[in-house]
């Protein structure tokens, strides 16, 4: 057979990569009717999944797609053979069809080998053939390894991403949405946790904007490792301030977690004040925490995944955490909060208060703390 350059050169490169006779091979498709080339259109489909295999390609020029379930697989240039795995089954004796669709990608050439090609083969040239098919096929398998390998990986950097933004429950409902699905906004109960500085305003003024963040950073990290340790989840961060939430949707959550979350607090505040101490700081931390009904789910929009509880109970626990008076500690809490705690076996007598405290718009509360 008559080749071009192009396809001799196409060739050779296939054979010395893959063929352990280059020159035995070469003669025999040079003297075979069985080799043919053909050319195919853009987006014209070459092979589709469940046809008869017929034999295989050596892409001479151009690029082809391989799909499978409407997703690309991945795509082969000049030099690269396609549909050798099911010419073995065929030349293995077995029934041979096509597992993937194949299309050409812009204007494309091949070379077709039949599967008869074998046929008119000498023993000594059928044995080079199968190994050159099975040395293609090998490498395909070291390239899905790594591929997958590589996914894998990728999974891995992808959840720790994920959990970088976003804690426990929440977590679930950001993959969800992530993958497309909308989770309905859930009704809980939840024990909010609010924290900001005191005199923080104050005291950035006069700061590098370096410094202020890199406490920040180390405050915020304090508070997180904390919570965390404690089984809450983090909602946001909000300058110097930070808000987490524990669910109490059992009657044993209910029992468990609200002397946990002031035993929570309460370490929050002690390596607060060591690090305030450590670092010459003059600043002071007041922490919120009320309990009660809370939406939870993603707020966002179509394009942007916000999960956070809603309601007044998360407004009432930031106004708990601001109230200032010299009566209260480091801790505050709602009553209802209170109850909770004494409720769980905590002596009433560990509060302080109530103190009458005024917040927003002339509002009176009764705060205890810790």
């Amino acid at each position: 057979m008559g080749c071009a350059q192009n396809i001799d050169r196409q060739l050779d490169r296939f054979l010395l990569a893959h063929c352990p006779d280059p020159a035995l091979i070469r003669c025999a498709v040079a003297r075979s009717q069985l080799v043919t080339v053909a050319d195919f259109l853009p987006d014209e489909i070459i092979c589709s999944r469940g046809d008869r295999v017929t034999g295989c390609w050596l892409v001479l020029s151009g690029q082809i797609e391989i799909r499978a379930d409407q997703q690309n697989v991945t795509f082969r240039g000049a030099g690269d053979m396609v549909g050798e795995q099911g010419l073995l089954h065929v030349l293995a004796g077995k029934t041979g069809t096509r597992t993937a669709d194949i299309k050409a990608c812009g204007s494309v050439r091949l070379l077709c080998i039949d599967a008869s090609f074998q046929q008119d083969l000498t023993d000594a040239e059928k044995v080079v053939w199968i190994q050159t098919l099975a040395d293609v096929v090998n490498l395909k398998l070291e390239q899905a390894t790594q591929g997958r390998s590589d996914l894998r990986s990728s999974a891995a950097e992808h959840e720790m991403l994920l959990r970088r933004f976003s804690d426990g429950d929440a977590l679930g409902i950001v993959k969800m949405a992530a993958g497309g699905r909308a989770a309905p906004i859930q009704n809980r109960k939840a024990i909010v946790y609010f924290s900001d500085l005191a005199k923080f305003s104050v005291w950035a003024t006069d700061q590098q904007p370096l410094d202020v963040a890199r406490h920040l950073r180390n405050l915020a990290t304090i508070q997180i490792d904390l919570i965390r340790k404690a089984h809450g989840q983090i909602d946001k961060l909000m300058g110097d301030g930070v808000m987490a939430y524990w669910f109490i949707d059992t009657a044993e959550r209910e029992m468990i977690e609200p002397p946990a979350v002031v035993d929570c607090a309460r370490k929050i505040a002690e390596e607060s004040m060591r690090y305030f101490e450590d670092q010459q700081l003059d600043l002071g931390i007041r922490i919120g925490l009320h309990a009660g009904d809370v939406s939870f789910g993603d707020f966002g929009a179509e394009n942007r995944i916000a999960v956070t509880i809603l309601g007044a109970t998360v407004n009432l626990a930031a106004r708990y955490g601001q109230a200032k008076s010299p009566d209260l500690g480091q801790i505050r809490l709602s009553p209802h909060m209170r109850d909770l705690i004494v409720r769980s076996g905590i002596d009433s007598d560990a509060f302080r208060g109530p103190t009458k405290v005024q917040v927003k718009h002339g509002v009176e509360f009764d705060v205890y703390s810790v």
